[in-house]
């Protein structure tokens, strides 16, 4: 299943895709700038303030990165994932890959 995939308009209409949850409470999502110098993404992060407690209270980050500053981004989280050492992590459905 790809819904992670699944864009929505938000309330101006720029695309806003489906919060990514993480293993210690909290979050990241990623939508559309309305950034008029060229295209840009938020990308936003919550996450408990204790990693021990993660039901308490949060704290969040947001960055407003390029497109090409986020391309970036997007590949190193393949390549982290494709070369861990533990072994190449990649799910076996997946919309994206990395040229080898």
């Amino acid at each position: 299943m790809r819904n992670h995939l699944e864009t929505k308009a938000n309330a101006r209409g720029f695309a806003s895709l489906p919060a990514i949850p993480s293993n210690y409470g909290g979050e990241a999502r990623i939508y559309e700038s309305s950034n008029a110098s060229g295209p840009h993404i938020w990308l936003d992060a919550t996450c408990p303030a204790d990693l021990n407690r993660k039901d308490g209270p949060t704290v969040e980050a947001s960055l407003h990165l390029t497109a090409e500053s986020a391309w970036q981004l997007a590949e190193q989280l393949m390549t982290l994932v494709a070369h861990h050492y533990q072994g190449d992590a990649r799910p076996r459905q997946r919309a994206a890959d990395l040229h080898q």
